[in-house]
């Protein structure tokens, strides 16, 4: 059985004693906690029991705690981040299995394996073949719950910096992501040329989810639409391409609404 709550405190105990001063942390600590309220609500959704929902909220909280060991790693430059190189997944699960920190929050082992492959899997472009039922499960959970609440700071938290800010607006759309996006896939971000194209990356999250509470979640914030119409794109192909993702993006979130 799974203490949420004093998993929640022993998660804040964690990053308190985190030794960097790189400036993303506590934004980071914000978006796990939201994942995990996200993963909550799509587990009750689907009508999962308490254990479950529990489970969930965990993996939601940890999902990126391995983001904390990355932060520790480099400064924050944006032009530095182009070519770093970090798998922050499997960083997480190296951190709870150091020590058998993992036991911190979870008291028996029934749900180790669970947990590791959600938080392995959770940033990777797709998932694997061999994955049981319930790994599979909990892994979309919070993959779903992870690209709703990217799309929320794509919207209102994400870009904040003035010099990242003028690099979307200047900037154009790789045709590579932009057919990917038109044929109703994840588009890979092994494919972005510019700034500009992680707007789109972030709308093609849409492809990928997996329960119909997101999709109900996107057509009631509109997040989606938000995140793209708040920035004052420069060159006119950008701005018709923008104007097209946003209209085939809302066409699917309703039709997966109907």
């Amino acid at each position: 059985m799974i203490d949420i709550e004093k998993a929640k405190k022993e998660f804040d105990d964690y990053v308190e004693k985190i030794e960097t001063k790189h400036i993303r942390v506590q934004t980071k600590v914000g978006h796990m906690k939201r994942v995990a309220n996200n993963c909550k609500k799509i587990a009750i959704d689907l009508q999962l029991n308490q254990d479950e929902i529990n489970l969930a909220e965990l993996i939601g909280l940890l999902h990126d705690i391995g983001r904390f060991e990355e932060y520790k790693k480099f400064t924050p430059d944006i032009k530095s981040e182009k070519n770093y190189k970090f798998d922050h997944g499997q960083a997480g699960v190296e951190v709870l299995k150091k020590d058998n920190y993992i036991r911190k929050y979870v008291k028996e082992n029934e749900f180790d394996e669970i947990i590791y492959k959600a938080i392995y899997e959770h940033n990777k472009y797709a998932l694997p073949q061999n994955l049981s039922k319930k790994e599979e499960l909990f892994c979309k959970i919070v993959k779903d719950a992870d690209k709703l609440d990217l799309i929320y700071e794509g919207a209102y938290i994400y870009w904040e910096e003035p010099e990242r800010i003028k690099l979307v607006e200047e900037g154009e759309l790789s045709s590579k992501m932009l057919e990917e996006f038109f044929q109703h896939r994840l588009a890979n971000i092994k494919n972005k040329t510019s700034e500009t194209d992680q707007i789109l990356r972030f709308t093609s999250f849409v492809y990928d989810l997996n329960f119909a509470y997101s999709f109900r979640v996107l057509k009631e914030n509109d997040n989606v639409s938000k995140m793209i119409d708040k920035f004052n794109y420069q060159k006119d192909k950008t701005k018709n391409d923008m104007l097209k993702v946003k209209k085939e993006a809302n066409d699917y979130i309703q039709e997966k609404c109907r």
